[in-house]
């Protein structure tokens, strides 16, 4: 990975086109990290973005791809992966005779590893992340996103919250974005672990 610099513009784009301007490389080789996004008031709005940005010579996705491998071998289980960027995140791929192991209880391995390569590999890739095996994390999302319009038909109907058990943060994301769609509806996450309970009520 090359030096970080900061940047700052009106807009993400064109933050990342000085960035691409300084280093001398093409805007799809720039990785960034948005520092924060403010919006001062001089008579009209003027909207600016800051950013940490670096050029990319690739090595960033060839460690990340190694230390799978490592991984891998260390924990002596017969799984391949396969690496694809996405728009805003990497996806990281998880398939091979093994793939139970990933998936044992709620995927806590697969959320495990997950966590761990975001640790390590977000900054440099300049991206999210996301692991999944034999589309667990889909299929999740769709079991979580009914159980959530289900409990908040409850929710309105009963006038009373509602407790969900302690999930994990991919979960609780889930809920939380499908309770958003509803205006009279609130959900709140409460907990210091990993897990945490997700209380849905009225507003």
């Amino acid at each position: 990975m090359g030096a970080k610099r900061e940047f700052f513009a009106s807009s993400l784009k064109e933050a990342i086109s000085k960035a691409a301007a300084e280093f001398g490389a093409e805007e799809e080789k720039i990785k960034y990290e948005i520092i924060t996004e403010k919006t001062k008031y001089f008579g009209h709005s003027q909207r600016e973005i800051y950013i940490y940005a670096w050029a990319s010579d690739g090595s960033e996705q060839e460690s990340l791809t190694g230390f799978i491998k490592s991984m891998i071998r260390t924990m002596s289980v017969d799984l391949d992966f396969s690496i694809s960027n996405g728009k805003d995140f990497l996806k990281v791929d998880f398939n091979g005779s093994d793939y139970k192991l990933m998936l044992y209880r709620n995927g806590n391995l697969l959320n495990a590893v997950q966590y761990i390569l975001n640790r390590l590999f977000s900054d440099s890739v300049g991206k999210k992340i996301y692991c999944e095996c034999e589309k667990f994390r889909r299929n999740r999302e769709y079991e979580l996103s009914n159980l959530a319009h289900r409990y908040a038909r409850d929710v309105r109907r009963s006038g009373k919250s509602i407790n969900l058990k302690e999930l994990n943060p991919f979960e609780r994301r889930i809920i939380h974005m499908t309770i958003n769609r509803y205006s009279d509806l609130e959900s709140k996450s409460a907990g210091d672990s990993f897990t945490k309970i997700i209380t849905i009520k009225k507003k």
